[in-house]
């Protein structure tokens, strides 16, 4: 009796400190979910079916006619440009910021924390200020409207973030174990490839993902960039069918925000446990 008390009194405990947590759950899955699920459920209706009032959660008849709607080669190109911009700005930023943060880490200097704090400022500077500047000088050089172009914009941006969350998994690689190396030989290029690299795989798998969203859900860049219907973007197509929808176009408008919700989701779940163990272990000193 004497045993069990003790259990039952902790099991108790424990109930009551989850109690908090829980509700947070809840009341944040109450706050989220319901508009999810209504996209969801509006992407499944039919036309008339949408503007049906009261209106209904579950479709009666289930209809695909929204998604079967969304096979035009604009929605395809506003898709595939959203890809390529997002795809590329990765690959160029984890180019340019992994070599920068890896020196940015390891050559401390005043100068270099100067420079760092400067690239910091920077980068809360918004992106809209300087985008005047950067139109009349992509038209200048005949680079407007161009997939180049978007990357090295979106690149630029993200840049900054991505130097300052890099550095922060490099400083948590003990230095003697780069001082092994270079005794074995390896030169600085080869440290950074061999032995860096696959070190911090979470961490740039945590910065992919924040580059892939944030070049998927932006929508300033496509709009003053891209002055063509060809180079937009899949936020530029989502707002599209607000601004130049009428009637029945909402089955057509929910599928759209569904399938472009999809890359983001496949691509979280992919790198789930990367980007957990990315987001965990770059604030530990070890």
């Amino acid at each position: 009796m004497s045993i069990t008390t003790p259990r039952r009194q902790r099991r108790l405990g424990s109930f009551i400190k989850a109690v908090p947590a829980w509700a947070y759950i809840i009341l944040s899955a109450a706050v989220v979910l319901p508009p999810v699920a209504w996209i969801v459920s509006t992407s499944l209706k039919t036309g008339s079916g949408t503007l049906e009032f009261p209106p209904r959660w579950i479709p009666a008849p289930f209809s695909s006619e929204g998604y079967v709607g969304l096979l035009t080669s604009t929605n395809i190109r506003f898709f595939a440009n959203s890809l390529i911009y997002a795809g590329g700005s990765i690959v160029l930023a984890l180019a340019i910021c992994i070599p920068a943060a890896y020196v940015a880490t390891r050559y401390r200097s005043r100068r270099m924390e100067t420079l760092m704090t400067g690239i910091l400022v920077l980068s809360m500077v918004p992106a809209i200020v300087v985008f005047i500047a950067l139109y009349s000088m992509f038209v200048k050089t005949a680079l407007i409207n161009t997939y180049p172009m978007m990357i090295i914009v979106y690149t630029a941006i993200i840049c900054g973030q991505t130097i300052l969350f890099l550095r922060n998994f490099i400083e948590n690689i003990p230095v003697e174990i780069e001082e092994a190396a270079a005794i074995d030989g390896c030169s600085r290029m080869q440290i950074l490839w061999r032995i860096i690299l696959p070190l911090i795989r979470p961490g740039i798998a945590a910065v992919a993902i924040f580059i892939f969203v944030f070049v998927w859900n932006d929508f300033l860049v496509g709009t003053v960039l891209a002055t063509t219907e060809d180079m937009k973007t899949v936020q530029n197509g989502i707002v599209r069918y607000i601004t130049t929808g009428f009637g029945s176009f909402w089955g057509l408008f929910a599928a759209f925000i569904v399938v472009a919700f999809i890359p983001v989701l496949s691509i979280f779940l992919a790198f789930q446990r990367w980007f957990v163990a990315g987001m965990t272990s770059g604030g530990v000193k070890g």
